[in-house]
């Protein structure tokens, strides 16, 4: 997967933090707390990636591709976090460092439906 160019990462899309606090009864309340909204690139994964991640159970959906800094990389984000994107929410599966050049951060994700 190669680097960026300039002007693909077009698309908005906020990092939340999710934590679930049980609630009365047998309920749980999501609780979601914003970490960062930044600029990236969304791909959805390829047939091959999508029935591969399937076999292991990661069911990896979508990549969104972010420029790398101290509140978003591969330390800071989690399976905890969720993606909100065009009415939809992701949840975190995968985070690396895009080719090692710590510059870009790839988040692979998959898509958990309408917010």
């Amino acid at each position: 997967m190669s680097l960026p160019a300039a002007g693909e990462l077009n698309r908005r899309i906020v990092i939340k933090a999710q934590a679930d606090i049980p609630a009365m009864g047998a309920a749980i309340t999501q609780n979601f707390t914003t970490l960062a909204t930044v600029w990236a690139k969304h791909q959805p994964v390829g047939a091959a990636v999508f029935f591969g991640t399937k076999q292991v159970g990661e069911d990896v959906t979508d990549r969104f591709i972010v420029r790398r800094n101290s509140a978003v990389n591969e330390q800071t984000v989690t399976g905890d976090h969720v993606i909100d994107f065009a009415g939809l929410r992701y949840r975190v599966k995968r985070v690396s460092d895009l080719e090692g050049a710590r510059q870009y951060t790839m988040i692979e994700a998959e898509c958990l439906g309408n917010v």
